[in-house]
């Protein structure tokens, strides 16, 4: 059986970088706070900032994209709450464009809850009424543009039949890629959301990392230039227009297989390491967010295996990592934002490069220390040098004693976090020391954390990061906790297990088949020389 690294370097035949899926919020700036709502009003010629002014807007909105629809041969749906959209949609734009059709190929129509503008009037002292605006919840009817575009693909604009007319946009960045690739004339195979194969894969890299906000944002100028809007001309003189804001961001990367045999033996190679290492607080390393007593979320790891296909996820707070087989050729990681701010990365959508840059780097990382603890080994005096007392400037460094529960306990906190780049406190290595240490050893101390630690620099494990109080695993230290918490793990308690077992009468025999057990458990746990 390979092991998961040979894998990756072996039989991969094209890795690609992309966005993917983008789900987007669009709004009007100038309709957010309700001065700003009656200024608008005023702005439409009325002497009083009357909420009926909103509700001719939307007949007229809803009239000009029926007449629309029915000149452009888009026909008019009424969407069912519990079925898949997508699955509706998505096929009626893809056989627009094999039929070299491009633009509206629907309208699908739906209620659902949103906030909008409620209007509460109220008697003037001197005669007349005026209108008081807030943000309430109403369930009014929500029109799915659906929309075969010639360079994003199938795609779609959502917008309110209420006031603000707020909406949502969704492209997806592989489409993208896949139409930019056709008009260059480069031959690709096409795999479910994203490329099977390419005859270029360098410019499919340079083309992929090209796309940004500036190609989401003429998208969706061109349509609503194009398409019927609640708002007019007159009201983007005036300086009333849509802005698009970050709601969903998928950035992916994707590793295809020569064979579909090797998609599968990478995750039986893959699985047992993370069973074997992987903790619950890993997530909030992989994301590279500092993790305290007060920080919100949910920070789970979840190995799943629908239809036999298996996947993993890593959660933290609203941002799930997702690791899973696309049509049992290729290896997807792929990093979900749900909120941009639980990276201090705003929600608009220039900074999509930058959230873009996060997720490489997330995905990025989640790969290399899956390699780097598949990878562990000890040569040469490693080990020795480990368990027994050095010296540095002078000064006796106690030993790290292989099998003591607590120092057990030490490499296995920290190979669950050495994916966190800025570090970690003395606080939160001990509180994972603590969870992992048995109730028999009684509680773990921030005074034994602390010597602790000195143990660790002193045999070269972690090292303090410059004008800090916080410390960073070193390269060899992730290989040797690696190492040993598998060792441990899957060679000792199991070879000690069979010790205890019994002996048959012919001693010699028994040994022998002891000899080739302990071979078996080294080659399965992939750590034999």
């Amino acid at each position: 059986m390979p092991t998961a690294n040979t894998i990756l370097d072996a039989h991969t035949t094209l890795r690609l970088r992309c966005l993917d899926r983008l789900y987007l919020n669009a709004y009007v700036p100038r309709l957010q706070r309700a001065p700003l709502v009656r200024r608008f009003l005023e702005h439409s010629g009325s002497p009083i900032a009357s909420p009926a002014l909103f509700a001719q807007r939307t007949k007229r909105f809803v009239a000009e994209l029926r007449a629309y629809a029915t000149a452009h041969g888009a026909p008019w749906i009424a969407l069912q709450r519990h079925e898949r959209k997508e699955e509706q949609w998505r096929p009626l734009c893809l056989a627009a464009e094999a039929a070299g059709r491009s633009g509206l190929v629907a309208v699908g129509v739906i209620q659902e809850r949103v906030r909008a503008w409620r209007a509460a009037k109220r008697m003037l002292p001197r005669g007349g009424v005026a209108f008081d605006f807030s943000r309430g919840s109403v369930f009014v009817n929500q029109h799915y543009l659906y929309i075969a575009d010639p360079d994003v693909g199938p795609a779609f604009i959502k917008l309110s039949g209420y006031a603000p007319w707020g909406g949502r946009v969704y492209v997806n960045g592989h489409e993208w890629l896949k139409r930019q690739l056709a008009k260059r004339g480069i031959a690709f195979g096409a795999l479910d959301n994203g490329l099977f194969s390419c005859d270029d894969p360098v410019a499919a890299q340079r083309i992929a990392d090209s796309f940004g906000p500036d190609q989401v944002d003429a998208f969706f100028a061109r349509w609503m230039r194009e398409l019927p809007s609640p708002l007019t001309a007159e009201d983007a003189a005036a300086g009333y227009d849509y802005a698009l804001s970050m709601i969903q961001v998928e950035v992916s990367d994707t590793r295809v297989f020569d064979r579909p045999l090797r998609a599968r033996q990478y995750f039986e190679a893959l699985i047992p390491e993370h069973l074997a290492l992987s903790r619950p607080t890993s997530l909030s390393l992989l994301v590279d967010r500092r993790i305290t007593r007060a920080t919100p979320g949910d920070f789970r790891t979840e190995v799943v295996t629908p239809f036999t296909l298996p996947t993993l996820r890593f959660r933290y707070k609203h941002t799930e990592i997702k690791q899973y087989l696309k049509q049992g050729r290729a290896l997807r990681t792929e990093t979900t934002f749900n909120d941009s701010y639980d990276f201090a990365i705003g929600r608009a959508i220039r900074n999509l490069a930058t959230l873009r840059e996060k997720g490489d780097a997330i995905n990025a990382r989640l790969l290399e220390v899956e390699r780097g603890t598949e990878e562990a080994r000890l040569t040469g005096p490693e080990l020795t040098d480990l368990v027994l007392p050095t010296h540095e400037d002078g000064r006796r460094v106690p030993a790290l004693r292989f099998g003591d529960p607590r120092v057990m306990a030490l490499h296995a906190a920290l190979v669950a976090i050495a994916h966190q780049a800025a570090g970690f406190s003395n606080a939160q290595l001990r509180r994972l020391v603590a969870a992992l240490l048995e109730p028999a050893c009684g509680e773990y101390s921030s005074a034994q954390m602390t010597y602790d630690l000195a143990r660790l620099a002193g045999h070269g494990l972690v090292e303090r990061l410059p004008r800090t109080h916080r410390y960073r695993l070193t390269e060899a230290g992730l290989r040797q906790c690696a190492f040993l918490t598998k060792l441990a793990d899957r060679v000792l308690d199991p070879g000690i297990a069979r010790c205890g077992a019994a002996p048959p009468p012919d001693g010699a025999i028994s040994w022998q088949r002891f000899d080739r057990a302990l071979a078996d458990i080294l080659r399965r746990a992939g750590i034999a020389a």
